[in-house]
């Protein structure tokens, strides 16, 4: 039995193509998805559709991640006419604006079906927890060896956990029970030009049967994203978290989350009163000199 398990697609068709390609090959018999197909490439439509003739033509088992949980809240929000929710595009929220504006009420209605967590459960196997974050909440980052990790590995009611979010890939053991972490299809970090994704593969032991993971790595052309980027017109969508974005496809080295609260922080301290999503460009950009993001101009 071998399963492939993918998470954290973020738009990027032309890496998720690169894993699915190779999991074929492999003889993958089913597929786990664990969320976060949309935003930060940009490929939306093309990263959809072709999820949808995926899943169509292969065993697939899916759940939803953040990304398309923050996408149902913007509907909701656009609905309910909440107007200071609503997403702009400037470098707070434009990379997110420019994902749910190629959405379809196809898309949103798919995210909506779909659960934050599951139990993957086949007659002879051991059962798998799946998650995007945690069991209940997409949101939340249980790192390898955290106390979080622990806490769901005592928590959870199965010897095998699978989560993503994070995009750190890897294997923790705790009390006889196992944390799998996928890592990163579309926005790798450490692994510029790769895209992470994972095979879990049955044997015995001791007369059992467990589960074993081979971490994968799979090259792509992540120049041809990075182009694209400026191409389609998402660059200056985004400006200062799509400079992030190119960071770490060209390099791996990952800025993102502490650029968002550095240019919080710095808004804050000027007395800048702004709410999120609202806040200036010209905190993000301070915020990016001072944590090393280039300004990517051109690809």
């Amino acid at each position: 039995m071998k399963i492939g398990v993918i998470s954290d697609i973020h738009s990027n068709i032309v890496a998720f193509k690169a894993c699915t390609k190779y999991l074929e090959e492999e003889g993958c018999d089913e597929y786990l998805f664990l969320g976060d197909y949309i935003s930060d490439t940009p490929y939306t439509r093309e990263t959809l559709d072709y999820l949808y003739e995926f899943i169509d033509t292969h065993m697939c088992h899916l759940l939803r991640g953040n990304r398309e949980d923050y996408m149902l809240g913007q509907q909701m929000d656009i609905e309910a006419g909440i107007s200071e929710n609503i997403w702009l595009y400037n470098s707070a929220s434009g990379n997110l604006k420019y994902a749910y504006e190629l959405l379809d009420d196809k898309d949103l209605e798919f995210f909506k079906s779909l659960p934050i967590s599951f139990d993957y459960v086949k007659e002879g196997y051991p059962t798998i927890k799946c998650c995007h974050g945690s069991p209940d909440n997409s949101r939340q980052l249980v790192q390898l060896g955290s106390d979080e990790a622990k806490y769901w590995l005592e928590k959870i009611d199965c010897d095998y956990m699978i989560c993503a979010h994070t995009h750190f890939p890897g294997e923790f053991n705790y009390k006889n029970k196992h944390y799998f972490n996928t890592g990163c299809v579309g926005i790798a970090i450490k692994d510029a030009g790769f895209a992470q994704c994972m095979i879990l593969r049955d044997c015995v032991q001791d007369g059992k049967i467990v589960w074993r993971p081979e971490f994968l790595k799979i090259p792509y052309d992540n120049h041809k994203v990075i182009e694209d980027i400026f191409s389609r017109g998402m660059y200056e969508k985004g400006k200062w978290f799509v400079n992030s974005n190119i960071q770490i496809l060209l390099t791996g080295i990952d800025h993102a989350a502490d650029m968002v609260s550095l240019a919080a922080e710095l808004a804050r301290k000027a007395g800048d009163t702004t709410p999120w999503p609202n806040i200036d460009n010209h905190y993000f950009e301070i915020a990016s000199k001072e944590l090393g993001i280039p300004e990517y101009s051109s690809f």
